[in-house]
């Protein structure tokens, strides 16, 4: 039984694949930084992705690989590539730049058409709130139409990766999407009721227990 046991906790963890797309200068590799719990310095300092950055984290003891993936248009045909083991979405907007939107509702269209993320939760975050002229989220969710948006959980939140506004709840959506992706452990699998008492009686199966 000790041996066992010890295989069981040895299991290998599963890595979860959360990608980051959006158009050229809407600040992912910002938010990529700001994800990975780089410094202030290190984060103002950041460049543009040309192709892909990974970054392999942990959120909470789960292990997770972000991808960051170039908006530039050229680089957007290749997007498709990495939507299969894809089981987060991210999709970066520049809320300051209101004559974009229309290019950058385009391009998540045609993410969110492909059938290989089309069960995948998508978290939209509306960036750089704190520059002048920047749109709220609720103007951005009329405008994209995100409303239209079904058969997937999704969410925005307003945020600045550069001043690190927004990060908090971001992480968070991130971990409670990919707990509900994690698989029961090997040790709970196995462990069951049944393995430790035999079968249930009856009276176990009842909607509710004794009151107290």
């Amino acid at each position: 039984m000790t041996t066992l046991l010890g295989k069981l906790r040895k299991a290998p963890k599963k890595e979860f694949n959360v990608l980051i797309l959006g158009l050229n200068n809407a600040g992912k590799s910002t938010l990529a930084a700001r994800l990975g719990l780089e410094t202030d310095d290190a984060v103002k300092q950041v460049t543009p992705t040309v192709d892909l950055t990974e970054r392999h984290l942990k959120f909470k003891k789960m292990k997770v690989c972000l991808r960051d993936l170039s908006g530039q248009c050229r680089m957007r045909k290749s997007w498709h590539s990495f939507y299969k083991d894809a089981n987060v979405l991210i999709f970066v907007i520049d809320s300051a730049d209101a004559s974009r939107l229309s290019e950058a509702r385009c391009e998540l269209c045609e993410v969110l058409l492909d059938e290989r993320l089309s069960h995948v939760p998508l978290l939209l975050l509306a960036n750089k709130q704190d520059a002048f002229g920047a749109l709220p989220s609720s103007m951005i969710v009329e405008l994209l139409g995100l409303n239209r948006i079904e058969g997937r959980p999704w969410k925005i939140y307003e945020c600045s990766s550069l001043a690190g506004v927004g990060i908090d709840n971001t992480v968070n959506w991130i971990y409670e999407r990919l707990k509900k992706l994690r698989p029961a452990s090997v040790f709970s699998r196995f462990f069951t009721p049944y393995f430790l008492f035999g079968p249930t009686c009856l009276l176990d199966r009842r909607p509710g227990g004794m009151d107290d």
